[in-house]
């Protein structure tokens, strides 16, 4: 059993393949070809250890993230097994997978479902995953310009994000930054709503990464209410998605309404059916998705030793 540290992932794991093998796994998954546990978290004193599962028939591995979260910092590894054989293959560390994973999974979700169009995005946040973002969907589809809402001074992270993906990057208020913004995505630990329906442009596609508490949202129960909601799982977002319990409670929004990204990707429901319909993607992580990012690094790797 082989270690992948952090660098090596880094290096295999760029952001196109690990949004192709996201893509593939969660079509497995809404084919019956895989299983996810749900997180789990441990909690003693000031150190919590959290763990989240995948079987990935159809990508012939299973694994395991772990986590742990102490003083707010987290350290995460993936356990990587051969389904076939149940061989252990490798731990991965995987603070740089899970940067990209996310931003991977939010850009398959962009792909099916925003509007071909869309070339202006707004991110709300300058952290580690507000740039997973804005380089994962520069990637994917046409974004001719970026726009970026900040508490802060963004000088530094705009220059950074425009030397990555070579497009103008601005820092700009809510209202300047959703103004005709196809592509919306905030990576925020905001607990409260970040801005209104009447601020989004018609069809917009909206990417929610940063909340994944019950008490927190960073999309009002307007938006959720106006919107075609799609998770990834949907028994992980009845646990963990602040945005949408919040919105349930207030009689917004029916939980029998949302549909699961896997569904769309393979055709059991619709994707967008109209210019103007709003879609809000609400994405709090599932194991399956550092399984295959996993997968991915552990087949390049060994691919290179051929």
């Amino acid at each position: 059993m082989k270690l992948i540290d952090d660098a090596t992932v880094r290096r295999l794991l760029d952001p196109a393949a690990a949004r192709e093998a996201v893509d593939r796994a969660l079509r497995h998954f809404a084919d019956g070809q895989a299983a996810v546990q749900a997180r789990v978290r441990t909690i003693a004193g000031p150190v919590k250890l959290s763990t989240m599962a995948a079987v990935d028939l159809g990508g012939r591995v299973a694994g395991a993230k772990v986590y742990t979260t102490i003083a707010g910092r987290f350290r995460f590894v993936v356990l990587l097994f051969d389904a076939e054989s149940g061989a252990p293959l490798a731990v991965l560390e995987s603070d740089a997978m899970t940067e990209v994973r996310t931003a991977a999974v939010t850009a398959v979700a962009a792909r099916a479902l925003a509007r071909a169009d869309a070339d202006t995005l707004a991110v709300f946040g300058t952290g580690i995953q507000a740039g997973s973002h804005v380089r994962a969907l520069a990637g994917t589809l046409p974004v001719r310009q970026v726009r970026v809402v900040s508490r802060g001074d963004a000088r530094d992270f705009c220059r950074r994000m425009a030397e990555a993906t070579g497009l103008p990057v601005e820092q700009a208020g809510t209202r300047a930054a959703l103004d005709g913004a196809g592509l919306v995505v905030t990576a925020t630990r905001s607990a409260t709503p970040l801005f209104g329906l009447d601020q989004l442009a018609p069809g917009a596609f909206v990417a929610a990464v940063g909340s994944t508490l019950p008490g927190h949202a960073e999309i009002g129960a307007d938006v959720i209410g106006a919107a075609r909601v799609v998770v990834e799982w949907l028994p992980q977002a009845r646990e963990e998605a602040g945005d949408l319990l919040l919105a349930a409670e207030a009689g917004a929004f029916s939980w029998d309404s949302a549909v699961e990204l896997g569904a769309i990707l393979t055709g059991r429901a619709p994707g967008r059916t109209r210019p103007d319909e709003i879609f809000l993607f609400e994405s709090v992580g599932i194991g399956l998705e550092d399984v295959a990012c996993a997968a991915e690094v552990w087949n390049r790797l060994s691919s290179e030793r051929t």
